[in-house]
Order: C-alpha cells, then structure tokens, then sequence
C-alpha cells in the first residue's frame, strides 16, 4: 500500500507540474528540450493499439488509453499529433474523449472531441523498441521514449492539460511510466490505467519523423 500511494503521489505531481507550467510560466521557457532529436524535427505522439503476433509486439496507430481522477472516475481518450521542440504553437492533432466524472461532465459518444493547441515541454529518454517489433507508424529506429506535455481544448468549451509520457521496453528507466494523464477544467486525472494488450492498451508512443514527413 505504501508503494501505491506513492506512485499515485508522484503521478499527481507530474501532472500538477504540467499544470502549473502551462498557467504560469511563458511556455517558450519550456517548449525547447530537443536534446538528441535531430535539431528540432517534429515529433509525433499517438495513443496506440498493442498486438502480440507470434510472441513480437506489433504497435497500431488509433489505441485508446483511460487515466483516473482521486474518486476513481475516468477519463478516456483516443489521439495523435504532432509537435516539433522548440516552436510550442508548431502542433497539430487530438482526438476523442469521454468520461463518467460528475464534475466536469459526464460526457460520452462519439461526438466529443479534443485538439492540441500548445507545446508546453518535450524530454526525450532512453529506449528503444525491440527488434522483433512490427511498427505500424514510423520506423522502428525513429521510436522514442520521452514525456510531452501538451495544452489542449476540449469541444465543450473546458481547457486542460494533457501529459504523454512513453517508457520504451528496451532500455527505458524504470522510474518512467506508460500511458497518459490529464487535466479537465479543475479535476487532475493523475492516474493511468495499467498498460494491458489489445485496442484499449494504455499505451503511447513517440517517433521522430523523417525529412518528407514532418511538413
């Protein structure tokens, strides 16, 4: 119990972080971190679907991920984009949301949407895909581990803060998480559900795009 509650501390700080940085602070003080990513090449993000064929992952674009608020209410969302370090209005993307908090909703269907409108920070980290990996969206070596925390605006009207963060299997530290978490209006979805196998996988991915890609 003690372990879970301090992660469940340290993922509501990390999104609180993203939060506070988005509201208070000039997001070109944080939008450049682009260490090691080809001087500024767009990066793109997507919540992705997880197969396992024949014991290899195959990693699909359009995967649905759901994080959790302090009562257990949930937030679920679809999405990709695009973002490049450096230049925090250079983005694009969204997706779809829907939740059963009382709060700020409940709101399902498939009418509800969201879109990226800010880069507010990118950290890049350690990892890499397997080689037995089939990868669906970019190239395998373009994947990338990192944490990107991005302003987005819901169809509704609400604002919040949406933080992606990407944990590798091959070389990615351990104290990284997979998955996303957050911010709708004033409720803080810290908590990411489990990483599972499957359309509903709760997982994320980054790859650097290539000369031709990143128009």
């Amino acid at each position: 119990m003690k372990d879970q509650v301090s992660r469940r501390q340290i993922l509501k700080g990390v999104a609180a972080a993203g939060v506070l940085g988005g509201l208070s602070v000039p997001s070109a003080a944080f939008a450049n971190g682009d260490e090691g990513n080809r001087g500024g090449s767009r990066i793109r993000w997507d919540l992705i679907e997880l197969n396992i064929i024949g014991g290899a992952p195959e990693i699909k674009p359009g995967g649905e991920a759901t994080a959790r608020a302090e009562d257990d209410s949930a937030l679920n969302l679809t999405g990709s984009g695009t973002f490049r370090p450096g230049h925090p209005r250079q983005v694009t993307g969204g997706g779809k949301w829907s939740t059963d908090n009382t709060d700020v909703g409940p709101s399902s269907g498939t009418n509800n949407t969201y879109r990226v409108t800010e880069l507010i920070s990118w950290h890049p980290a350690p990892g890499s895909l397997p080689p037995t990996a089939d990868d669906d969206i970019g190239n395998r070596e373009d994947a990338r581990s990192g944490l990107a925390v991005l302003r987005i605006a819901y169809s509704d009207g609400l604002d919040g803060v949406l933080v992606v963060s990407c944990m590798l299997p091959v070389g990615s530290p351990h104290s990284m998480d997979e998955g996303f978490n957050a911010t709708r209006h004033f409720v803080n979805f810290f908590h990411p559900d489990p990483p599972t196998a499957g359309n509903h996988s709760n997982r994320t991915a980054f790859h650097v795009l290539r000369h031709g890609e990143d128009d």
